[in-house]
C-alpha cells in the first residue's frame, strides 16, 4: 500500500514533503528530492532546516497556528533562481494536537516574472502620466503630486518648504519670431538648464504649463530658496539664446519665490496647494511689472478662519 501511494505522490505536478513535529522528513515525492538535489532515501529523516535554514520561522508559525486551529497561509521562497509557493495542511493526533504537516512545493517562476513584469509596466505607466514628454521633466500632476508630499511632510517635521514658479520672458514673440519648432528646442533647453539648479534627492522639478517650470525645495528657507532662484535665473541668462525682444537680447526667465512653513498637524488638501502656487505666482507677476529677468519674493499667507487671520500659520 505504502508502495502504491509513494507512486501516486510521484506523479503529482508538484514538489511534495510530510514533517513530524521536529521537521524532519518523513515522506518526500520524487519532484521535492529533484528540486533539492538529493535522493529520496538521503532526505528520509532528514531536518528540512538544514536544507532550508530560512524556512524556520514559518514552519515554526505553521505548527503554532495547527496548534490553535487556524489557517495555514502559502509562503514564497526563492531556491536556486526558481520561486515557489509552499502550501501547508496539519494532520492531527487522537488528542487534536498536529501530528505532521504536509508541504507542497509549486514551481510559479514563470508566473512570478509575469507579475514583476506587470508590475514594472504598470510603475512605468504611472510614471509617464506624471511626466512632460517634451521635456522629461514632472508635468503639472507630477509637480502637484510632488507639493503635496512635502507640505505633508512640512506638517508632520515642521521643515519649511520652498516653491519657485519660472517663467520664461516674452515667449510667444519668442514662437511667433522664430516657429514652434524653435519654441520646442528652446523649452527643453531651458528645462535642461533649470534642473541643474535643484538636483538633491528630494527636489521636485516640472513644467507646470506653456513656458511655466516650478521647482520644489525640500526643508529650505528664504534666504535659500532666493539663492538657487538667482542661481537659476543666471545659468538660463548665459545659455546666451538669441530673443531680439527682449531687453537683454537673450532669452531670459522671472522668477516668483515663496517658502512655505508652519503647517503642523494641517490636512494638505488642493487649496492648500492652490495658496502655495498664489503666493509663488503673486511673485513672479512682481518680476514681470519689474522689468522681467528678475527674482521676487512672496511670504505664503497666513489662512484665514472666519475673517480673522490664523496665527499658527
Amino acid at each position: 500500500m505504502g508502495h502504491v501511494i509513494g507512486r501516486y505522490f510521484d506523479s503529482v505536478p508538484f514538489a511534495l514533503c510530510i514533517l513530524d513535529r521536529s521537521w524532519h522528513v518523513v515522506f518526500v515525492n520524487a519532484e521535492m528530492a529533484r528540486i533539492v538535489d538529493l535522493s529520496v532515501g538521503e532526505l528520509d529523516g532528514h531536518c528540512i532546516t538544514s536544507l532550508f535554514p530560512d524556512i524556520a520561522p514559518v514552519l515554526r508559525d505553521r505548527y503554532s497556528r495547527a496548534e490553535r486551529g487556524r489557517p495555514l497561509p502559502e509562503f514564497r521562497i526563492s531556491w536556486r533562481g526558481r520561486m515557489y509557493v509552499l502550501a501547508f495542511s496539519a494532520t492531527y493526533d487522537w488528542d487534536g494536537k498536529p501530528a505532521e504537516i504536509m508541504v507542497c512545493a509549486a514551481d510559479v517562476t514563470r508566473e512570478a516574472r509575469v507579475e514583476n513584469r506587470l508590475r514594472q509596466s504598470r510603475r512605468r505607466l504611472i510614471e509617464s502620466l506624471r511626466i512632460d514628454h517634451l521635456t522629461g521633466l514632472l508635468n503639472r500632476k507630477g509637480l502637484e503630486c510632488a507639493i503635496r508630499q512635502e507640505l505633508r511632510r512640512n506638517s508632520r517635521d515642521d521643515r519649511p518648504v520652498a516653491l519657485l514658479v519660472i517663467d520664461i520672458d516674452c515667449f510667444k514673440a519668442y514662437n511667433d519670431r522664430f516657429g514652434h519648432v524653435a519654441g520646442d528646442e528652446c523649452l527643453m533647453a531651458i528645462a535642461h538648464g533649470i534642473g541643474q539648479c535643484g538636483r538633491r534627492t528630494d527636489d521636485a522639478i516640472g513644467r507646470y504649463g506653456g513656458e511655466e517650470f516650478v521647482i520644489v525645495l525640500a526643508d529650505t528657507d528664504a534666504p535659500a530658496a532666493m539663492r538657487v532662484a538667482e542661481r537659476c535665473r543666471a545659468s538660463i541668462a548665459a545659455l546666451n539664446i538669441d530673443h531680439p525682444e527682449t531687453g537683454a537680447g537673450h532669452v531670459t526667465v522671472s522668477i516668483g519665490v515663496t517658502v512655505v512653513a508652519g503647517l503642523q498637524d494641517r490636512k494638505i488638501d488642493a487649496q492648500v496647494i492652490a495658496r502655495c502656487i498664489a503666493a509663488a505666482d503673486g511673485a513672479l507677476y512682481e518680476a514681470k511689472e519689474q522689468g522681467r529677468n528678475t527674482v521676487r519674493f512672496h511670504p505664503f499667507p497666513p489662512e484665514e478662519r472666519n475673517g480673522a487671520a490664523n496665527p499658527a500659520l
